[in-house]
């Protein structure tokens, strides 16, 4: 499994390893390390979380999928929004739970996707949620964003400024300055503080409904 929180990882692992069909091949915290396991050990399932560190985690998914094909990735996020799950999916996750399941939920998850089924314990109820406008703006969602742009629009929801996500990708600050803007033209808001105050208010909602299950921010720079 790849997580980069010890305790999860630990966690999840004793989990997996108390059940008599599963056992845990190993477990990395980073990128690098995932894929040099992937290649070892060629494991038929892999539980991915996919905010390792501030990294695009559903790029990282789409990059391994098509690379190791005969394993099946769990997408483990603390994202619940349907768009934000049917992205995933389509990069290439065959199921997807939001972060600390139940220990039923994961084994549950893992025995169903192991039959080649897909689970999804998001909400079915919209395929995208809209995110709040300005007043008297034209009503837009965030499914017309690029993947790229929705990465980036979730990062300045958990506090991050324009440096520090140039510093996370490892683009430069001018590119993320590009982003922002085609963000700002394309969900209508008119300013900085406006896409700030829309990205935190996305990023609640999509967390379970509640702040409080929000990373820490950081400090913007």
């Amino acid at each position: 499994m790849v997580d980069d929180a010890e305790i999860i990882r630990r966690g999840i692992t004793a989990i997996i390893s108390a059940e008599p069909d599963f056992s845990i091949c190993d477990f990395a915290g980073n990128e690098a390390t995932a894929v040099k396991l992937l290649e070892r050990h060629q494991p038929d399932l892999l539980p991915l979380d996919l905010s390792l560190g501030h990294r695009d985690g559903v790029q990282f998914l789409k990059d391994i999928a098509g690379r190791f094909v005969g394993t099946r990735i769990i997408a483990l996020s603390d994202y619940g929004d349907p768009l934000y799950v049917t992205r995933t999916l389509r990069a290439g996750a065959a199921g997807y739970l939001t972060k600390h399941p139940s220990a039923a939920q994961l084994i549950t998850t893992l025995r169903t996707v192991a039959a080649d089924d897909t689970l999804l314990r998001a909400s079915r109820k919209a395929s995208q949620r809209e995110v709040r406008p300005q007043a008297g703006a034209p009503a837009r969602t965030i499914a017309s964003l690029i993947d790229r742009e929705l990465h980036v629009f979730r990062l300045i929801g958990t506090g991050l400024g324009t440096s520090r996500i140039a510093q996370e990708l490892g683009l430069s600050r001018k590119t993320i300055e590009t982003y922002r803007e085609h963000i700002k033209l394309k969900l209508s808001y008119p300013n900085a503080e406006a896409l700030l105050k829309g990205a935190l208010d996305w990023a609640a909602l999509s967390q379970n409904g509640s702040p409080d299950t929000r990373k820490d921010r950081g400090n913007p720079r």
